[in-house]
């Protein structure tokens, strides 16, 4: 995927709606879904740091988190419902998996500066504008929601890619990588029996201007 180029952005429609999988943001105004969501917030709910792995796949790399830090709150967003009802099961007490659209989450669901970490490991470079992750808008999403200590990982090992999630982030200050365990996600393994270079990307949000006092810094 060297040769892979960022799809045209969507136009911003005048009231801002996630169109995301499964419904999008407009998911959760629907009851059912709503309990669900808020099931989820009562599970992060407490003094426990919160991580969010964005696009769990087989959630072997969470798993292996959530075993290794059981003083912080996991939470994995995957879209494929069936990844995650075969990946709970063996999630420790401290792990929850979640088949719900990372975009319409963050918009949508979780409160400003909730959670400590973001890890977005090998996001799909897509052509549709409709499946594109790393928009604009969803890093303002993260700089809401992340607490100003937090960091949000990328990995990627399509170069073009991580210039584009780069240039997202350009307002963010770098941070020093978090713990990461033994277990590599699929993608990372093949990445390391076919030789591909991984980039990596950390960052903290913004300083906002009355935390820099008053004047907005990176």
């Amino acid at each position: 995927m060297s040769d892979w180029q960022p799809p045209a952005p969507l136009p911003s429609p005048s009231r801002r709606r996630v169109k995301g999988a499964l419904s999008g943001s407009l998911l959760f105004e629907q009851p059912a879904h709503r309990a669900e969501a808020d099931a989820v917030l009562a599970f992060l709910e407490g003094p426990d740091p919160v991580a969010v792995e964005v696009g769990v796949d087989h959630g072997t790399v969470l798993i292996d988190h959530a075993r290794r830090t059981p003083t912080w709150r996991w939470l994995g967003l995957e879209i494929r419902k069936r990844k995650v009802a075969k990946a709970q099961p063996h999630a420790p007490p401290n792990a929850r998996l979640w088949a719900a659209d990372a975009r319409s989450v963050f918009a949508s669901v979780f409160a400003d500066h909730s959670v400590d970490r973001v890890d977005i490991l090998f996001p799909t470079p897509v052509t549709n504008p409709r499946h594109m992750l790393l928009t604009d808008a969803f890093v303002a999403d993260l700089a809401r929601v992340v607490r100003p200590g937090g960091v949000v990982t990328v990995a990627t090992d399509v170069a073009p890619l991580f210039t584009w999630t780069c240039d997202r982030f350009a307002g963010w200050r770098e941070a020093e990588p978090p713990e990461r365990g033994p277990v590599r996600s699929r993608r990372e393994r093949v990445c390391v029996r076919d030789g591909l270079a991984v980039q990596w990307g950390h960052w903290r949000p913004p300083v906002a201007s009355s935390e820099a006092g008053g004047t907005p810094t990176a």
